[in-house]
């Protein structure tokens, strides 16, 4: 019988030592190669496939290291960076820092002045759903959830009817203080009850229930699932985050739910039944203030998120409720993660397209893997749209957001740990695909499939994701899956960026109004429309380096102003999220563009609220243009704001426009002055306008069409300001081209 080899824990710390005391590069080599050759014996001794992965990982580690070692003039300091945290103690790739050195980065606060105007859009946006949002201010006083002599548990009540009047509609009326539910729920609601009732669901454990109760505390892995309610992308959130921490990083969610104990570090219970919850929502955190009552179902299925190994744990309960109530109840019809971490969180949202053909996967993995070891980014996957047989073939489910829980590069195989977050939802298929199929892999002596002289006593080399599959521990619908197959079957990941990665922060607020001008024309809002009605900002960095810009919507309930209660209460007041948002940035001084062209960065066009465009190279002291876009979005006004984060100083302000004086003047053509191009008999039967100027300047001619489909041209020609009949060529100044 062979020795056992070492495992890779017993040899980190010694080999971290030696690396440390190292008085040379080529010393620092020499026992990196050693190392390295250490590990190849223990990896070909090895016969346990757990092991065999494990060491594999170490192995191309140390080859890494060496090669770090070789080549790279910082290669001291990056070893007691890296030495230190480089492997866990499973000895594969996940790069996590111990928990007692895990990194807290302090969140850049705007220090922009906040204008009267922007205040007041600010506290009308805290009017959503019925409710009254107020900006974030402190934590609250633990004295605020105490439960006083005569008192009753807490509960929310909505705000009168006449708040509604008297605010505009800005706020919707409800009939109640409960959330709202769908058909569904309603079916299966038993009732809304305390926490003592709820949790554990009573379905789930029915008889005496005087040892179970609801805690705020848990003794196993966390694992929390969604059931009836469609609220995936929120599920696969908080996992998210809950992944991070049990990954060694500090607790992000330690400032969203109270009363929270700093000692214990978790929520504690509230003994009124109040709890406040921080969101970040409608251009700053705000605070939600929710009652422990959740909806209770009398049959298995449950309505609200719950924890399947700690069916008593409350506190994700409570966010999903904070949650929900901001975005109109529990018959959410859905949203993406990276939209809910950033309402829950506060981290920068980033959508990337994976059928994108910009996008680079080697260079996309090195830079989320690297971020991800240091906690700096939450991953979250998304589904696109797929048949009910393509979803029974995959074992994927349709529209559907999924939690990414870690992430690692073995042999070569760069690797996601991903969860479904419904509780009956099922794991990918394609897992177990060598195993499945081992009779074509395996050695065949005829050269021919099926043959009977398959050699059975071969089997087949699994890789380290079927390896890594075969975790008995794995909890249901949790797999592995490598970045190609990611690349191949889901639409989109969400990256919710550390917005302590930057120092600097400024925050814009400003509305946008898309209704008919006070000229009462309507401004063009087709794809070749100008910017002239966009908001445009200028931003000038400080210090050279990246920029990111995020664009975020406000919510707003589409509630027509001549509706009457009863619409109000059949779902006029759902929350518009119709159309698509996006943003480009133009070198243009600082000053207004015309025309989306020229552009040096443009996003994608994305029906989410928020939209990020990144700008890695900025000058210092160069001004830069940033115009949002739109697409579709309702003929009304909507509120926005925009967030800059930079590690440098810079100033945010509105562009500047590039002429003083600027004159619109409508027209038509119509079949009386519908003359055609210049080569047409009748071109001087289209509208002409007269042009003076007191000396030599500089002007700009822009015609606009409604219609996108109408090609159209512009002339400017010497006259002496009367109509033209015929154009002769040293009579034009200029022209728009064709």
């Amino acid at each position: 019988m062979s020795q056992n080899p070492r495992t890779p824990q017993d040899s980190n710390g010694n080999h971290a030592e030696q690396l440390l005391r190292s008085t040379s590069r080529d010393e620092a080599l020499e026992i990196a190669i050693k190392a390295a050759e250490t590990s190849m014996q223990a990896l070909k001794l090895s016969t346990d496939p757990n092991e065999k992965a494990l060491l594999s990982t170490r192995f191309n580690q140390l080859l890494q290291e060496a090669e770090k070692i070789k080549f790279n003039p910082n290669w001291r300091q990056e070893l007691k960076e890296s030495t230190s945290s480089s492997v866990n103690q499973h000895g594969d790739s996940r790069i996590s820092p111990p928990a007692n050195r895990a990194r807290r980065l302090k969140e850049p606060k705007s220090s922009r002045q906040l204008p009267n105007r922007e205040q007041i859009l600010l506290l009308k946006a805290g009017y959503l759903n019925g409710f009254k949002f107020p900006p974030w201010s402190n934590a609250p006083d633990p004295s605020e959830f105490e439960l006083k002599d005569g008192e009753t548990l807490y509960e929310y009540a909505v705000l009168p009817p006449r708040c509604t009047i008297l605010l505009s509609r800005l706020m919707v009326r409800r009939d109640d203080s409960e959330l709202t539910l769908s058909e569904f729920q309603e079916d299966v609601l038993d009732d809304w009850k305390r926490p003592h009732e709820a949790l554990p669901p009573p379905t789930w454990f029915p008889g005496d229930r005087n040892h179970l109760g609801p805690s705020m505390t848990y003794s196993r892995k966390i694992d929390l699932v969604q059931d009836a309610a469609t609220d995936c992308s929120v599920v696969a959130s908080l996992c998210s985050g809950i992944a991070r921490a049990e990954r060694g990083h500090a607790k992000i969610l330690r400032a969203v739910v109270y009363p929270y104990d700093d000692a214990s570090g978790h929520p504690v219970m509230s003994k009124n039944g109040k709890y406040v919850v921080r969101m970040n929502f409608n251009g700053c955190y705000r605070k939600v203030v929710i009652d422990d009552r959740l909806p209770v179902s009398k049959t298995n299925r449950v309505i609200h998120v719950v924890d399947r190994h700690n069916p008593g744990l409350l506190w994700p309960a409570l966010v999903e409720k904070a949650y929900l109530k901001v975005r109109g109840g529990y018959d959410f019809p859905g949203s993406n993660s990276g939209t809910d971490l950033w309402i829950i969180t506060g981290w920068i949202p980033e959508q990337v397209f994976l059928q994108s053909d910009e996008l680079e996967p080697d260079r996309f993995w090195k830079r989320v893997s690297s971020s991800f070891s240091y906690g700096d980014v939450l991953v979250t996957i998304g589904t696109g749209r797929m048949s009910p047989k393509t979803e029974r073939e995959l074992g994927l489910a349709s529209e559907h957001d999924y939690s990414v829980l870690d992430l690692r590069e073995i042999d070569g195989q760069r690797l996601l740990l991903i969860k479904n977050p419904w509780c009956e939802g099922t794991s990918w298929r394609g897992r177990f695909k060598r195993e499945e199929n081992h009779n074509q892999d395996v050695n065949i002596k005829t050269g021919e499939h099926g043959s009977e002289d398959v050699d059975s006593d071969v089997k087949p080399t699994q890789s380290s994701r079927d390896l890594l599959n075969a975790d008995e521990e794995l909890s249901p619908g949790t797999f592995w899956m490598d970045l190609d197959n990611v690349l191949q079957n889901f639409d989109s990941i969400y990256l919710n960026w550390n917005p302590g990665l930057f120092a600097h922060r400024q925050d814009l607020h400003f509305a946008w109004n898309l209704s008919a001008s006070e000229q009462s024309y309507h401004k063009p809002r087709n794809r070749f429309a100008s910017l002239t009605s966009h908001p445009q900002f200028a931003i000038t960095p400080t210090k050279s380096g990246a920029v990111w810009i995020l664009l975020w919507r406000h919510f707003k309930n589409t509630v027509q102003m001549d509706a009457n209660e009863e619409e109000i209460a059949s779902g006029g007041a759902d929350i518009d999220l119709s159309g698509h948002i996006s943003f480009a940035a133009f070198k243009s001084q600082g000053r207004r563009v015309m025309l989306a062209e020229r552009y040096i960065e443009k996003g994608w066009f994305v029906d989410s609220p928020q939209t990020l465009l990144k700008l890695e190279e900025c000058e210092a002291g160069v001004p830069y243009t940033i115009v949002p876009l739109e697409q579709d979005l309702l003929p009304t006004e909507h509120t926005f704001t925009l967030s800059i984060f930079s590690n440098a100083a810079l100033t945010l302000t509105d562009a500047t426009a590039k002429y003083q004086y600027a004159r619109t003047l409508c027209s038509a053509w119509t079949k009386d002055t519908a003359g055609g191009n210049a080569h047409s008999p009748f071109y001087s039967t289209n509208p002409q306008f007269s042009i003076a100027v007191p000396r030599a300047m500089s002007i700009s001619l822009l015609l606009e069409a409604a219609n996108d489909e109408l090609n159209v041209h512009v002339k400017l020609v010497h006259s002496n300001g009367l109509r033209i009949h015929a154009i002769r060529s040293r009579d034009i100044v200029f022209d728009s081209r064709d």
